[in-house]
């Protein structure tokens, strides 16, 4: 592991959003009726509200002359995880599957 607090910043930031969207799918897929609905449909939007803080902080670094491509790294993680819960939950939160 690294000493740079740039990169243990952003691997905290990732592995929290991270978690929060697996504990909203692991109690969406537990649960039924509308609660599953919005627990689903809070996945995708937990890690896209994850990326635009990761962008703000990759914006605020790069004008700092600091090491702004470890929070841009991080920012297309999050939006292809964001794209990949999408298309996960994306069907059963759009009522286009039979539960």
């Amino acid at each position: 592991m690294t000493t740079d607090p740039t990169v243990r910043r952003a691997f905290i930031h990732g592995c929290v959003t991270v978690a929060l969207a697996s504990v909203a799918m692991v109690a969406g897929v537990a649960v039924t009726g509308t609660p599953r609905t919005l627990l689903l449909a809070a996945c995708p939007l937990i890690t896209l509200i994850g990326a635009v803080a990761a962008g703000v902080r990759t914006y605020r670094a790069w004008q700092a002359d600091d090491r702004w491509p470890v929070w841009q790294g991080l920012l297309w993680f999050l939006l292809m995880t964001t794209l990949l819960l999408f298309m996960s939950v994306g069907p059963t939160v759009l009522g286009l599957t039979q539960d």
